[in-house]
């Protein structure tokens, strides 16, 4: 019997595929929305009899996620013990002077790191209303979101909007839904290596630091902290 269901988004890789893998275990069933499937993932999906379905999916094309989001629900069986959705996919890029970055980029960073979250949560707490179950949902953020930094307007400024959205459904009250943010650190993942290599980043010598003086988590060690609160929050550990 399956007893928990994961959506997770962002995980071929750094965080989410950490997030991903450890909740790996049998009786759980996972829906993985990336722009890339991981053959790890499946493997070991199928090593610890867990229920595992790649969804290849860009964020990108916010337009299809409440039509995306109803059809995974749809394939959840309705005696499990809880449901959660985890927001993890997220872009750094474009970095720069605001006047310095392109506007199709610009607007593909609010896409995937703002309005891909909102609507992920609309169409999930929408979709499982009714349902007399534990519902969690997880937006992870950053410390960029409290810290203005030049040359990241743009991931600061979708990380504060997520913070301050989530903020405003906590107090809507959704029947047994706990929904929340999480601040990972700086974590050592292919996001600080763009930011660390950008040219003109002001920040780019403190990331560069950071990496050098063994300042990073692990992606690991981060997921292990999101998924032992998450496991918490969704039923019994």
């Amino acid at each position: 019997m399956v007893e928990r269901a994961f959506i997770i988004t962002g995980t071929s890789r750094g965080l989410g595929f950490e997030i991903c893998k450890q909740l790996i275990k049998r009786n759980h069933t996972i829906f993985a929305l990336a722009r890339n499937n991981n053959d790890f993932l499946l493997e070991l999906a199928a090593q610890k009899d867990c229920s595992i379905q790649f969804v290849k999916y860009d964020l990108q094309h916010t337009e299809g996620i409440p039509a995306l989001i109803n059809g995974l629900i749809n394939q959840v069986a309705k005696d499990i013990q809880s449901i959660a959705l985890i927001n993890n996919a997220a872009q750094v890029t474009p970095l720069g002077r605001i006047d310095c970055c392109d506007p199709a980029e610009t607007v593909k960073n609010v896409q995937t790191n703002l309005l891909a979250p909102i609507l992920l949560t609309q169409s999930f707490i929408k979709h499982t209303e009714q349902w007399d179950i534990s519902r969690t949902i997880v937006n992870v953020s950053s410390g960029s979101a409290k810290h203005a930094a030049a040359g990241m307007s743009l991931y600061c400024a979708s990380k504060a909007a997520l913070n301050m959205f989530t903020s405003c459904v906590q107090i809507e009250n959704h029947r047994s839904l706990t929904i929340y943010t999480v601040d990972p650190g700086m974590v050592d993942t292919d996001m600080q290596t763009e930011a660390r290599n950008e040219e003109g980043l002001p920040l780019a010598a403190f990331f560069r630091e950071a990496k050098e003086s063994g300042a990073l988590i692990s992606a690991e060690n981060a997921a292990k902290k999101i998924v032992r609160r998450l496991l918490g929050s969704s039923g019994k550990g």
